[in-house]
């Protein structure tokens, strides 16, 4: 055992992982005439820190204002492009509320950059004392698109029990039989309308499937979908997630 865990560890380094692929009945793009304001749609960029054996592991995350998904959805625009001087009076304190929590909740501080651009607000502890003023105009949804957590642990990819034989067989044979386990990769797009009611969400649960094998991996001529770096995978994943997204809001609000 003393000798084959140091094996396992060294092995563990030749992964592959692929991308999350949108259905093919997805992929064509449905266009809709409605206008549509988009925040967020944005990938993680990640510090890393080495540890006391100088190795270089994730410490936090932060959106990737550099990395916007935007384009994938090309129905709406950025919120920016209905920035007006004025605030927008059909718009109450606590709906605008009701979204700044959402999107800071789960991307923390670093979403309140784009928020500032079309948003006045003033967060306090006692709620009822915060301010918030949306300055906009000329918007029919408005849509927040936000990645899920930028931490997950891995999962089996299958957790059958057949799959659990495999597993085992895996390690017994040095990943001669490839294992394989799967990083989680989330996406939730809300779905306002002009008075920032919140009337849909579109919830999408996928993954990034992780190889292991001391010969690498069967799929990684499929370069297009399968990488050598899992952070390059993610973001694959979800962009193809925003494809399916655009798809999925077109078919139901044409």
């Amino acid at each position: 055992m003393k000798i084959l865990i140091p094996i396992i560890i060294t092995i563990l380094g030749c992964n592959s992982y692929k991308s999350y692929i949108a259905p093919d009945s997805k992929k064509n793009h449905l266009i809709s005439n409605k206008r549509i304001a988009l925040i967020g749609f944005m990938n993680y960029e990640f510090q890393m820190t080495k540890d006391r054996q100088g190795d270089l592991y994730k410490s936090s995350a932060s959106l990737n204002y550099n990395q916007s998904m935007k384009q994938l959805f090309p129905a709406g625009k950025d919120v920016s492009f209905f920035n007006s001087k004025e605030i927008n009076g059909q718009i109450g304190r606590d709906n605008c509320l009701d979204l700044v929590y959402e999107y800071i909740n789960i991307v923390k501080d670093s979403g309140k950059k784009e928020l500032s651009n079309f948003i006045e607000f003033d967060l306090t502890p006692d709620t009822s004392k915060s301010k918030c003023q949306v300055k906009t105009n000329n918007v029919d949804y408005y849509i927040l698109g936000i990645p899920g957590k930028p931490f997950n642990s891995w999962v089996e990819y299958d957790a059958s029990f057949f799959g659990y034989i495999q597993s085992a067989a895996s390690v017994l044979s040095f990943f001669i039989i490839p294992s394989k386990k799967a990083e989680p990769v989330n996406a939730y797009f809300y779905v306002y309308d002009s008075k920032l009611n919140l009337i849909d969400k579109f919830e999408y649960k996928k993954q990034v499937v992780i190889t292991t094998s001391w010969w690498f991996n069967l799929n990684i001529n499929e370069k297009e979908f399968v990488f050598k770096d899992i952070d390059q995978s993610i973001i694959k994943s979800q962009e193809n997630i925003t494809k399916e997204f655009s798809y999925d809001f077109n078919a139901k609000y044409k």
